[in-house]
């Protein structure tokens, strides 16, 4: 029936292959989408330019929360980008940094993704001297309690990471492929 449709020449075989990746792609690609991973604040989990396969928050469910360790994509309007971070931080507990160390209720964080201390650094383009990246991590930040309704987020690579408290709701989407 398919080739009375679309007849048995090359274009009739090209029509019937788009026909079957639409019904088939466009299911999986409202719920997924592939995500470009720029920077290595996620080193060694993903690398720098590295592409990676997310669950659109949509398809998570209205009332969905993130658990700790997942790693999320989320829309920083401070950077005006998204970003790839991993949820360390849920709502109501009390994160803490002593020696760059990450402490949650007054425990220690152990866990098996995270590398390095969060640390300060600067880098310059070396031709020109000219200031490229200037991130600073205190070596010690005061405990802070997790407002409702955000998660305190960082990178795996802790010493070139971003971190900090972000609405639920900026969430883009949960990364599912490692």
């Amino acid at each position: 029936m398919v080739r009375l449709l679309f007849g048995s020449t090359w274009l009739g075989r090209v029509l019937r292959v788009l026909t079957l990746l639409t019904i088939f792609g466009y299911p999986f690609m409202y719920h997924y989408r592939l995500v470009y991973i720029d920077g290595s604040s996620m080193a060694p989990t993903y690398g720098d330019r590295q592409w990676s396969l997310e669950q659109r928050i949509k398809s998570l469910g209205d009332d969905w929360i993130p658990d700790r360790f997942d790693v999320i994509s989320i829309w920083s309007y401070e950077d005006e980008c998204k970003l790839c971070k991993r949820v360390i931080g849920l709502p109501g507990e009390t994160i803490e940094i002593r020696a760059g160390e990450i402490f949650i209720n007054g425990e220690r964080l152990n866990d098996t993704f995270g590398t390095g201390k969060m640390a300060t650094e600067t880098r310059t383009e070396t031709s020109t001297g000219r200031i490229l990246f200037k991130y600073t991590a205190p070596d010690n930040v005061s405990p802070t309690v997790i407002k409702s309704g955000y998660v305190w987020i960082i990178g795996d690579n802790r010493s070139e990471s971003l971190y900090g408290h972000f609405p639920i709701k900026d969430i883009r989407g949960k990364l599912v492929l490692y």
